[in-house]
């Protein structure tokens, strides 16, 4: 049965639309959508995600391969009468707390820097964290070409940096982290320039090829593009690395009534890795699975936002 929408736009990034949409829907429906029970009175299921999780996605795009695949699955599981919703969208704090403070949602994906800035509502159960490369957790690297004798970040000043913002606002957050930590000004203040670009290969060749100062991209994305070109790892060097931090975390409204929804929930996006329609795609933002929350998994972001607990 072919359920999947054809869009304007690349193969990959179809792939990418249905991928935001499928981990939120594929390894849910088919617990959830037998155990809603008349205690919570929901007839409808409705998600939400951080657009600083999934940058470079056409929205409009993504929420129709939402509803595609939404109708899909509550027809398989015999609810058809289910009202689908359009996915919640939120992009800054402000937006994060007034979808929470409404509590029309089920369920929330976002980066674990801004469940933390949320978390005083009390309204919020993180369940989840992504797990890759056998951790829940990635670093970032701030990569120069050896042949500038650029050695430390004070060698940087008023030089030009790219940022590969596949992840969203992470990598901001640990620069401004590590300039406040050596008393050095703001990164916009410090820098001539910072861009930041959708693709790591974007990211990364135009320091290999002196277009620019340096770059900051996470390991795992670093590791792909070297494997596939060795001599980049040949030519450019790590001047700083970030400690291990999260890479995503999925939460639930504490205020669902009914428990064991709670508990299929929690159950489905365990197991998102044993779905064959999901692992696919799980493969393709390069997470192989979701791990059960535990809030040490967030001690790093707490450091790099000079927060404490």
């Amino acid at each position: 049965m072919n359920f999947i929408p054809s869009f304007k736009t690349s193969k990959s990034n179809r792939v990418k639309y249905l991928l935001i949409y499928s981990l939120l829907i594929i390894g849910l429906n088919s617990n959830l959508l037998l155990s809603q029970t008349p205690n919570d009175d929901v007839d409808y299921f409705q998600v939400g995600f951080s657009s600083n999780v999934f940058r470079g996605v056409y929205l409009k795009d993504a929420t129709a391969a939402a509803k595609v695949l939404t109708e899909f699955f509550l027809k398989k599981y015999h609810r058809e009468n289910w009202e689908v919703k359009s996915p919640e969208i939120f992009s800054n704090n402000d937006e994060l707390r007034k979808i929470i403070q409404e509590q029309e949602f089920e369920v929330l994906v976002m980066h674990p820097s801004e469940f933390i800035q949320v978390k005083d509502l009390d309204l919020l159960e993180p369940i989840a964290v992504s797990w890759r490369n056998g951790a829940p957790y990635d670093s970032y690297h701030l990569l120069v070409n050896k042949n500038n004798n650029y050695r430390s970040l004070e060698d940087l000043k008023n030089k030009s940096v790219l940022i590969c913002s596949l992840e969203g606002s992470k990598a901001e957050l640990w620069l401004d982290h590590i300039l406040n930590q050596k008393k050095l000004s703001n990164k916009e203040k410090y820098f001539k320039q910072i861009q930041s670009v959708d693709k790591p290969l974007s990211t990364i060749l135009p320091v290999f090829f002196n277009k620019t100062d340096a770059c900051i991209v996470d390991e795992s994305l670093y590791n792909t593009v070297i494997e596939l070109n060795p001599q980049i790892a040949n030519d450019l060097i790590s001047i700083e690395v970030s400690q291990p931090l999260a890479i995503g975390l999925v939460a639930i409204r504490k205020t669902i009534s009914d428990q064991s929804v709670k508990a299929n929930i929690k159950e489905a996006f365990l197991n998102l890795h044993n779905y064959d329609e999901s692992r696919q795609y799980l493969t393709i933002f390069r997470i192989g699975k979701v791990v059960v929350f535990k809030e040490e998994y967030l001690n790093s972001t707490y450091e790099i936002m000079d927060l404490k607990k």
